[in-house]
């Protein structure tokens, strides 16, 4: 409403009033003129405003939760923002990776939470699991390919696996020595860099192993341990007959069932063994493998025996075999500071096929032990009692059918023998194949000459 009066400021101390009616008569029509104009232009750019800058959409996010159903009703709302409210309407705990962005429009009423959620992710392409009571939301899940240059493929496939979340794949081919991995994109960087640190080229390890029988003395007990005692002072084990003392590094378990040589300690150990006691050398094969590999070793024979498979509808045969004789299985671990942890499991068996089924007397030994590259330890008290069973006779008349038993008679001797096993490991680097250079060159000359001989 118009205010009765205008004040106009004169002066300083002089106001002069004039009244309504006076202002109306004189100029009423202009006044109402300009301020039709004012207000016509005022509409006018309040519209071009609203037509340049329109007002944003309100964001509308509404979900309910009744009887167990989820009623939804959601215009333009931030997908973060969705996955929020939904985790407090639900209970649920809901983690969202960084790259989970965009709006979304939807309804929904009455379907279940679970049903509820994947419509929304789905809308936008999204992905989820569930770990320990959280879900997490992701990207759809992408596939690469890695094509490794040392490690085995087959050899990374669990430790990869472990790392990655629910839903994720890892397959291994080793024959193109390839992995293929099914993930979510946010896992793809910690994925290759521990790629990148595993495929890397394995250490290899060359085991040079001496096996050795020791068999039992005039006095019926194993050579091994005549005259020798241990000096506990400089734990070295001395021959008490003025035989030089053989140095260890460490001691295991006395009379030597583990014991740990120095370098250069063990030609002077067998010299010595060699003056005092009866022993003969079974094997000296070395055995090359990677690291963390199995390297096996078998001398003596192979008992085949058959056993039978049976389904629904056939019976199938199959033929397998007991190893019996020596033998050996070796797994090196090369640690980070250059030491050496063996697994070593010499085993001594015997045995028969009794009735199709395969009987076997074993003798064997689980060791484990850390040397340094080059050392050499060695695993004795593998102890073996044989009867050997001879038939003696007279000649000529021992064979006489009927008269021939009372010139021939069996004699059966008892004897003991124990298996000594030397393990050196040496870690493969080219400065050591450099020095086994003049050994597989006097191979290679000595294998030219036989064959030379030979023709």
């Amino acid at each position: 409403m118009i205010n009765l009066f205008k004040s106009i400021r004169v002066s300083e101390n002089q106001n002069v009033s004039v009244r309504m009616s006076e202002y109306q008569r004189t100029g009423r029509g202009s006044d109402l003129c300009f301020s039709v104009l004012c207000f016509s232009l005022s509409v006018f750019c309040f519209l071009i405003f609203f037509l340049i800058f329109p007002a944003p959409a309100a964001e509308q996010s509404n979900i309910a939760i009744a009887k167990g159903k989820v009623y939804l009703n959601l215009k333009d709302a931030e997908i973060k923002s969705v996955l929020q409210t939904f985790a407090k309407a639900t209970g649920v705990n809901i983690v969202a990776a960084d790259d989970v962005t965009g709006k979304i429009t939807v309804t929904f009423s009455g379907i279940l939470p679970k049903d509820g959620l994947e419509a929304v992710l789905r809308t936008k392409g999204l992905d989820w699991f569930e770990d320990h009571g959280t879900i997490f939301v992701s990207t759809k899940k992408i596939m690469r390919t890695y094509y490794l240059a040392n490690a085995k493929p087959s050899d990374l496939q669990a430790t990869l696996a472990a790392i990655l979340p629910t839903g994720s794949v890892v397959t291994a081919d080793d024959s193109y020595n390839v992995l293929v991995i099914q993930t979510t994109s946010d896992y793809l960087p910690r994925l290759e860099k521990l790629i990148e640190e595993l495929d890397v080229s394995p250490a290899q390890v060359m085991v040079e192993v001496k096996m050795i029988q020791i068999n039992n003395g005039d006095n019926g007990t194993l050579g091994l341990n005549l005259g020798y005692t241990r000096n506990s002072a400089n734990n070295n084990y001395v021959k008490t007959t003025g035989l030089a003392s053989v140095s260890f590094e460490a001691a295991g378990i006395y009379a030597h069932a583990l014991s740990i040589f120095s370098t250069g300690s063990l030609e002077a150990f067998l010299q010595g063994l060699q003056t005092i006691t009866k022993f003969d050398i079974v094997a000296t094969p070395r055995l090359t493998t990677l690291n963390n590999k199995q390297a096996t070793l078998l001398i003596g024979a192979k008992l085949g025996y058959k056993t039978s498979v049976i389904t629904q509808t056939s019976t199938t045969q199959i033929v397998n075999f007991l190893n019996i004789g020596t033998s050996l299985t070796i797994t090196p671990n090369v640690t980070k500071n250059g030491m050496i942890r063996m697994k070593v499991d010499p085993k001594l068996s015997d045995g028969r096929i009794e009735n199709d089924l395969p009987v076997e007397e074993t003798t064997e030994t689980h060791n484990e032990v850390i040397v340094k590259d080059g050392q050499t330890f060695v695993i004795g008290g593998l102890v073996r009692d044989r009867d050997t069973t001879t038939d003696v006779g007279v000649p000529i008349l021992s064979y006489i059918p009927f008269l021939g038993t009372f010139f021939r008679r069996s004699v059966t001797e008892k004897t003991k023998s124990e298996l000594m096993v030397f393990v050196t490991p040496r870690i493969i680097t080219p400065e050591y194949l450099e020095t086994l250079k003049p050994e597989i060159d006097g191979m290679v000359k000595k294998s030219a000459r036989d064959a030379a001989l030979i023709h």
